[in-house]
């Protein structure tokens, strides 16, 4: 079960890690992912909500928020997970529509499962590349840390997250992504709008 509160929490990563032409750090996100367990088992669906505002010319904020569930066969009914993510970012440009970027964030999780529940709170932080490969279509790639802990168990991951994303218009982009080289696999889509 804690291993699923990071996988819950990780969709907040990067929230603005792609954006529009101008690389914009200023946007809200609507996305849907799903996990596969290394072991083939299906995992978590989740859906979640967020959000990025610059607060200086290369430093943003981000906040998300995530439900999730997951179907466990086993007659102990379905484990919902909710976790809360707070963060902020750091880019530098490396040359023209290219940025490096640097995040962080806090994330407070909480799972339920017959009855019974738990928390596990900690940390993600990575370092990534972000790039606008042509006109209304970007990407990015970052290495990613997580952290969870319920006060006796421990749980890390360390994993890449790709993501693309398609503008629409200037100011609505379809992104897709997948997490690769973890413990398990997410796959996410989702839309975000610029202000």
């Amino acid at each position: 079960m804690k291993r699923t509160l990071i996988v819950a929490g990780l969709s907040g990563m990067f929230i603005p890690a792609l954006a529009s032409a101008e690389l914009n750090y200023d946007a809200v996100n609507v996305g849907y992912s799903t996990m596969r367990y290394s072991n083939g088992n299906q995992g978590l669906t989740e859906l979640d909500v967020g959000f990025s505002k610059s607060y200086s010319k290369d430093v943003y904020l981000g906040a998300s928020y995530g439900t999730a569930s997951q179907t466990t066969y086993s007659g102990l009914g379905n484990k919902t997970v909710r976790s809360i993510s707070l963060g902020a970012g750091y880019h530098t440009p490396l040359r023209d529509n290219v940025d490096l970027v640097v995040a962080g964030h806090i994330v407070l999780g909480s799972a339920k499962l017959a009855g019974s529940s738990t928390s596990a709170n900690g940390y993600d932080i990575g370092a990534g590349v972000r790039t606008q490969f042509a006109h209304g279509l970007e990407g990015s790639l970052a290495a990613v840390h997580a952290n969870r802990s319920n006060g006796t168990y421990t749980n890390t991951d360390t994993f890449l997250d790709a993501q693309f994303g398609f503008n629409f218009t200037s100011k609505i982009q379809m992104n897709a992504g997948i997490d690769l080289l973890g413990h398990d696999q997410t796959t996410s889509l989702g839309l975000r709008f610029y202000y």
